[in-house]
């Protein structure tokens, strides 16, 4: 009986009554891979053959894969996931409720209250370093002045740009977003703090205001930057 190998078509004569009477697995002495031999003692080259629907790999038909040994009854093919439904599996945060102009402004006298106190204590540091106690000479006010703006800036770009949330913010668990749900980078957290805020206020902060009346509780920094605050 001349017997192929299903993998390299390496061919070889054994003689009938060498062949097994129970289907069993031999290895292919030059590809030295393995392969089912029939009880009947058929060519498994001269087998149906299949493809292997999970690595894909030709063979003779058989209950399992000669490659990545699958057994095919058992086999459930993945699946797959429509566009639409993969979309509904992540929350779009712009999707979640806007906090409100009473909520935020809460969350800013916090903030303004942490700000004046970091203000205090590392100016009044400052001032006393660098005068020899409290007797103050002009270029040093205008530096500690400089200093206490530097570190007003510095904490609310820092905190809505590194997370959307100032501490204020945080405690009463509000966030700055994106409107399209992505977080917001440190350069459009200074274009909202800086900038939109400027001009928020600079109009008798009517800007601030807007946050009460508009439908997605955007202030007029928040349409500047293109911005949500959102509830968590």
């Amino acid at each position: 009986m001349q017997l192929t190998c299903p993998h390299c078509q390496f061919s070889k004569e054994v003689p009938a009554d060498k062949l097994p009477n129970t289907p069993t697995r031999v290895t292919c002495p030059q590809c030295r891979e393995s392969f089912s031999l029939p009880s009947s003692g058929a060519n498994p080259a001269q087998l149906p053959r299949i493809y292997c629907p999970a690595c894909g790999a030709e063979q003779p038909q058989r209950s399992a894969c000669a490659s990545c040994r699958l057994i095919f009854a058992k086999y459930r093919p993945a699946q797959p996931v429509a566009p639409e439904a993969h979309d509904n599996l992540t929350e779009n945060l712009a999707d979640r409720p806007k906090a409100g102009f009473w909520l935020r402004l809460v969350a800013l006298m916090i903030d303004w209250f942490l700000v004046f106190l970091l203000q205090v204590v590392l100016s009044t540091a400052l001032m006393f370093i660098g005068s020899n106690g409290f007797q103050l000479h002009g270029s040093m006010a205008i530096l500690v002045q400089l200093f206490s703006m530097i570190l007003s800036l510095f904490y609310w770009v820092f905190f809505t740009g590194h997370g959307g949330q100032t501490l204020g913010k945080m405690l009463l668990r509000i966030q700055v977003i994106g409107i399209d749900g992505t977080p917001v980078s440190y350069g459009k957290a200074f274009y909202r703090e800086v900038v939109g805020k400027l001009i928020s206020g600079i109009i008798f902060c009517i800007g601030y205001l807007m946050a009460a009346f508009d439908d997605q509780k955007q202030a007029l920094h928040d349409r500047m930057a293109k911005t949500y605050v959102i509830k968590l």
